[in-house]
């Protein structure tokens, strides 16, 4: 049976006890490297040409596909809290000791996703006159600031379905990247509206840490993470299993069991 969003949320509010330093710990390293990567691209390629800004984009799509690695083992470590496994900063590297370009093959496709859900953006941005009157500059301002908008929910409706890609490739270390995309699209099936619905419940969270000077998103994008893997597990059917089994049954009941063992 599966889950009410307040259930999920509440199987990752248990999860994170006493595990929420490493997760903020992982999560920083992870936002580390892309905001280096995006200062690194900024310094190498500040200037305003399309030469300029194709080179940028490039270079951001490599530095994207290493951190995606990175992304990867946060997952994986997100998991192993999740199912009461050891765990350590250390699982942040796990992919590039199994198989990297696996990540790397489906981070290039959700990259071409969002390069091409922002295409319009791209082209009024580099491509048209801003003007040289106020009213112009301030409805080609109004226009960008509304496509850039656009991209980004296209690209999360787009990308949506492969939401789970990378803790599939954690369970199953033989998967391909294909594979593991075509995977999270058979498990999101007919859950699609339900994902969305738990990823929106956290924006009156969201809202509220402006007044803390974002410092509360130390604790809300742990939290967002895990009810991720949360509804990963429940989609894998892990909650139900356990809960068919008696509270005392004389013996260890693991944690996950593989639908593909079956």
């Amino acid at each position: 049976m599966k889950k009410s969003i307040r259930t999920i949320k509440s199987y990752a509010k248990k999860s994170l006890q006493g595990c929420f330093g490493s997760m903020i710990l992982g999560m920083l390293a992870v936002f580390g490297l892309n905001a280096l990567g995006s200062r690194m691209a900024t310094r190498l390629f500040g200037g305003s040409g399309i030469l300029n800004l194709i080179l940028s984009e490039i270079f951001l799509l490599v530095v994207s596909l290493i951190t995606g690695i990175f992304s990867a083992g946060y997952c994986y470590m997100q998991l192993n809290i999740a199912r009461e496994k050891e765990f350590s900063l250390g699982d942040l590297i796990y992919f590039f000791k199994n198989q990297p370009d696996r990540v790397i093959i489906a981070g290039f496709v959700l990259a071409i996703i969002q390069v091409v859900t922002a295409i319009p953006y791209y082209y009024v941005s580099f491509a048209t006159d801003m003007g040289v009157t106020l009213e112009e500059q301030m409805a080609w301002m109004t226009k960008v600031m509304g496509l850039m908008l656009l991209s980004i929910v296209l690209n999360l409706l787009v990308s949506l379905p492969f939401a789970m890609t990378f803790y599939i490739m954690a369970d199953d270390v033989e998967l391909g990247g294909i594979a593991a995309l075509k995977e999270s699209m058979r498990l999101m099936k007919g859950n699609l509206g339900r994902y969305l619905l738990l990823q929106i419940s956290f924006i009156p969270l969201l809202f509220l840490s402006v007044f803390t000077l974002y410092l509360a998103l130390l604790w809300i994008i742990p939290y967002m993470e895990m009810s991720s893997a949360a509804f990963y597990r429940d989609l894998r059917g892990e909650f139900d299993y356990r809960e068919t089994l008696p509270e005392n049954p004389g013996y260890n009941i693991p944690e996950y069991r593989d639908d593909s063992e079956a």
